[in-house]
């Protein structure tokens, strides 16, 4: 295994954030691996508030770390990438064009730079995406996935059929969505129940997984499932509660390999599956779980899966501050990114994009 360490910086509004300092040690495949497939990983956790960009030049393992508060669903996409945290949802843009400007001595090979922040005040957002160029978030707190406006917290788009109204009552902890071609059409929710927290009486074998398109569930008895992906004409979830990733299927949930954590954050690329793994430390919410009873000591980490032969084949192991991981995001045409911050002191106060200058606009406008 290789040791690394990396100190967090400032990316939040607020300059009264820690800047933490991370210790991580990596199988010798894992940076192979990565820079192989040609990508970079996304991984967030709201535990310790953090958005970090893990890269690798083939050899050794290098991690760009961003601190925002309660940093929950990541979303990587064509134009940008979106990112869930504790009461807003930030819109990045890639901007590769600034780097030879603004960052002329690094190595990066893509640049996100923050444009818009949707503040939706505290709605437990977890799954964040991007589908017809329409922004959605999972509501936990209102058991719904909204669309993001500038004129609202959010708007409420669809619900399961179990629940009655919506209320900041966290009533199903609804949490991942997955999609289909382009359309919603799964997501994973802690229980099929419609009281304030009505999950938690049997999270460990209340979990669900619905059809969204039907408004009907397809597969239960889950134990807390989270990061439900679509790949290969498969539905994969991560059965957190007993450490399991498999596929949901006619048949119902179908284990493929287990790993030693609560498994949250999932994502593919070729034959791996890059899989999060987290500690427990919140025994009221979290205690009780299968995978309690068959590890002693839980590992926080990204493992990675050969979803082909179902073996494992890389690891990168988190230490001291980070102990629960969200969610894992592919960042597939970049092998080194870079995030900039938008503090007082960040990057983003030097940082300026112009268009080309269009001076029939000055005509018109005198």
């Amino acid at each position: 295994m290789e040791h690394g360490t990396i100190e967090g910086v400032i990316a939040d509004d607020s300059d009264a954030l820690p800047r933490p300092e991370f210790d991580y040690d990596y199988s010798l495949s894992f940076p192979k691996i990565l820079h192989k497939l040609g990508i970079s990983l996304a991984v967030t956790t709201y535990q310790a508030g953090c958005l970090c960009i893990i890269s690798s030049n083939g050899i050794d393992v290098s991690a760009n770390v961003r601190n925002y508060r309660k940093a929950m669903g990541c979303y990587p996409h064509s134009q940008g990438l979106l990112l869930a945290t504790e009461n807003q949802v930030l819109s990045f843009k890639r901007s590769q064009h600034l780097i030879k400007s603004y960052y002329p001595l690094e190595s990066y090979d893509e640049l996100y730079v923050p444009r818009i922040a949707y503040f939706t005040g505290n709605i437990a957002s977890h799954d964040v995406l991007l589908t017809n160029e329409q922004a959605l978030v999972v509501s936990s707190a209102y058991s719904c996935i909204g669309g993001l406006s500038s004129d609202h917290s959010f708007v409420p788009l669809w619900k399961p059929h179990f629940i009655t109204e919506l209320t900041g009552e966290d009533r199903c902890h609804l949490n991942g969505l997955a999609l289909e071609d382009g359309r919603i059409r799964y997501v994973t929710a802690l229980g099929a129940t419609n009281s304030r927290g009505g999950w938690r009486e049997n999270r460990a074998t209340g979990g669900i997984v619905m059809d969204v398109e039907h408004n009907c569930i397809i597969c239960e008895g889950l134990s807390m499932p989270h990061s439900p992906r679509v790949y290969e004409n498969l539905l994969w979830v991560l059965s957190s509660g007993t450490g399991e990733l498999g596929i949901v299927n006619s048949l119902g949930f179908e284990p493929m390999i287990y790993l030693p954590g609560f498994l949250r954050g999932l994502a593919f690329f070729g034959p791996y599956a890059f899989v999060g793994l987290s500690k427990i430390r919140e025994k009221s919410t979290f205690g009780g779980l299968q995978i309690e009873e068959k590890v002693q000591d839980l590992k926080c980490s990204v493992e990675v899966v050969n979803i082909h032969t179902g073996t494992w084949e890389a690891s990168l192991e988190f230490h001291s501050n980070i102990a629960e991981l969200y969610d894992i995001q592919v960042i597939t045409h970049a092998r080194n990114p870079f995030i900039t911050g938008y503090s007082q002191k960040g990057d983003l106060q030097q940082l300026v994009d112009l268009p080309l200058f269009n001076p029939l606009v000055q005509q018109v406008n005198g």
